[in-house]
């Protein structure tokens, strides 16, 4: 299943063999081999951009949370202001224009102090007393009762609320100074050494312009923006830009569940490099949006001037190879034709030895091989002349045998005319016997042929020594029909006779079993006689020597070729035992025209 499944997905030619096997083993684990490598380039340049992008995440986090401590520094200055403490506790002690004077002289002292350079904080402060005050120049006059009702007053006012409360996206329209919209503020209970409120402050930068001013000149490496936790966005360096709402969903998710060591991560979605860092301070992330082709730019031009170079160096290559393939294949397919025309020509033929190499060595041999076929055919022709010549010898041979037939014939139809019965019966049993000789075409009969043959021998015996010796068969029936190798019982009948009894007038017993076990005949003579060994102290001079039980082997053997075959013998003072046994081949019988004949045979 796998070879024909591999035959038919692979090319019938030898030149489409070799092209095959150089694009599958060498072009594409190449190819792969360089889409590995600008893969893994690939994600190094966005580890390292990850990085950077991190990197620089941290440095503005770390300028806000500066800012962010700058706003709470000024808030704790002002708290802890004896002189303004003492304004705002006791504001009837001065009037209107002291007041205002030494609540700005304070803030300004505040925002020109060794710490504060650099950004401006927004002051708005108001006390219990009715009264308020403003860094800053307001865009209308200050009303108490309008500020005291502003949602962060209220939010500070509230019993068990917050003394600090940080608002990201504070808008004041009363700053005219703000070149920005949003403002961070820190709404600040302002308390007295007893924790008594006696103010509430708002503290506001403009961290809009911070924020631009942060991220200025950053449009070439990407876009920055703040989220608050639930993902919304606060400021962007680019008007009209945005971090997709499942992105930002995503980083607000995880943002939730990490911990502060990995509170710094990149993320891609849509050939975009979200880097994000969440602000702990302001319960936000800041977020960085990059395009994976601006990180990628430099790879994706070497990566189309290596496969450009890949290409050409392909073509090349394959073109160098059909070439070489065609140098080798192009005689082949000459030599083929030759073939076949030599082939036709009934290998008279040989083909013309040019070219070089491989393809001059093939030449010769093939030549070679043409005289070799040559030589055999004569020899063949030669064999066969002569196993004509043996027929025929054989065949002139056959007619002294059946002359002897035809006088048997003769001898037994004058004992009949004379009433000589036992001279008839032994012509009978030796014209079957020489019969079954004759028949040359012949090697394996059924059993009960072979035992007929037997019989005969054993009625000539009878009658030339006059002994008792008995004859006893023990067969399975269908056994009768098991095809066996002719005069294969016989001899053994024989050597029993000759071994076991000699030329005695003792009583005797000859058994002849048949059986069947695994597809296999089990075939044995078993007598009762003196046994092998004082047969042998016993044995005269023979004119012929009987059949051996080696030649009983060699035959089988010859025979029955790689199947399980083989004779065995046992012997003692009360007998002798021979077991042949061969392949089991039985010969159903049919009846025709009043004659049994054999209709098929099983294995």
């Amino acid at each position: 299943m796998l070879t024909r499944w591999f035959r038919k997905i692979t090319p019938d030619t030898f030149k489409n063999r070799i092209l095959l096997s150089l694009l599958i083993f060498i072009l594409v684990p190449i190819a792969l081999l360089f889409l590995y490598n600008f893969r893994e380039t690939e994600e190094l340049l966005q580890r390292n951009a990850s990085d950077k992008n991190i990197e620089q995440l941290e440095a503005i986090k770390t300028d806000l949370v500066d800012l962010m401590g700058l706003v709470m520094k000024t808030g704790m200055l002002l708290e802890q202001d004896s002189v303004l403490r003492q304004v705002m506790q006791k504001p009837e002690q001065y009037d209107a224009i002291n007041r205002k004077k030494i609540v700005e002289n304070k803030f300004a002292g505040i925002e020109n102090s060794f710490f504060l350079t650099g950004t401006t904080v927004y002051y708005t402060v108001i006390d219990l007393k009715g009264n308020a005050y403003t860094s800053y120049t307001p865009a209308e006059s200050l009303n108490y009762g309008k500020i005291s009702a502003e949602a962060w007053v209220q939010e500070l006012k509230k019993e068990g609320g917050q003394r600090y409360i940080w608002q990201t996206n504070d808008q004041s329209m009363e700053i005219r100074e703000t070149k920005g919209n949003r403002m961070l503020s820190l709404y600040e209970v302002m308390r007295d050494d007893g924790l008594k409120p006696f103010a509430y402050g708002r503290f506001s930068i403009d961290y809009e312009q911070w924020f631009t001013d942060k991220t200025q000149g950053s449009g070439g490496e990407g876009a920055y923006f703040l989220l608050d936790s639930g993902g919304n966005t606060i400021l962007q360096s680019a008007a009209g830009d945005k971090v997709p709402s499942d992105v930002a969903a995503l980083i607000s998710t995880a943002g939730q569940s990490e911990q502060d060591d990995a509170s710094s991560k990149s993320i891609t979605d849509n050939q975009m490099m979200y880097t994000y860092s969440k602000i702990e301070e302001l319960d936000g992330y800041l977020v960085k949006k990059v395009p994976l082709s601006l990180l990628f730019n430099e790879v994706d031009k070497q990566k189309k001037r290596s496969f450009a170079v890949y290409s050409a160096i392909l073509i090349l290559f394959v073109l160098m190879i059909y070439f070489i393939s065609s140098t080798v294949t192009g005689p082949l397919k000459l030599l083929q034709r030759k073939m076949e025309t030599t082939v036709k020509s009934n290998l008279k033929a040989k083909l013309p030895e040019q070219g070089r190499g491989e393809i001059l060595a093939l030449t010769r041999s093939f030549n070679s091989m043409i005289s070799d076929i040559n030589g055999l055919l004569e020899r063949l022709k030669l064999e066969e002349r002569q196993k004509q010549f043996v027929r025929f010898q054989v065949l002139l041979g056959q007619m002294n045998p059946h002359f002897l037939l035809n006088t048997l014939n003769t001898i037994k139809s004058i004992a009949l005319d004379k009433d000589e019965d036992d001279i008839y019966e032994i012509c009978i049993a030796l014209g079957k016997i020489l019969e079954t000789t004759l028949n040359t075409e012949a090697d394996l009969i059924l059993l009960k042929e072979e035992i007929v043959l037997i019989e005969s021998y054993m009625d000539i015996q009878r009658k030339r020594f006059g002994h008792g010796i008995e004859l006893q068969y023990e067969l399975e029936s269908e056994l009768e029909y098991a095809l066996i190798p002719k005069f294969c019982l016989q001899p053994l009948v024989e050597n029993s006779l000759l071994h076991g009894f000699g030329q005695s007038q003792r009583e005797g017993r000859i058994v002849i079993r048949a059986s069947s076990r695994n597809k296999l005949l089990i075939l044995e003579v078993i007598d009762n006689g003196i046994g092998i060994e004082k047969a042998k102290e016993t044995q005269t001079a023979r004119k012929r020597k009987s059949i051996g039980i080696q030649n009983l082997r060699e035959s089988l053997e010859l025979m029955f070729k790689n199947q399980p075959s083989g004779l065995m013998l046992e012997s003692s003072d009360e007998g002798t035992r021979v077991m042949m046994h061969c392949p089991l081949l039985l010969s159903k019988p049919y009846v025709k025209e009043g004659h049994d004949h054999v209709a098929d045979t099983n294995c």
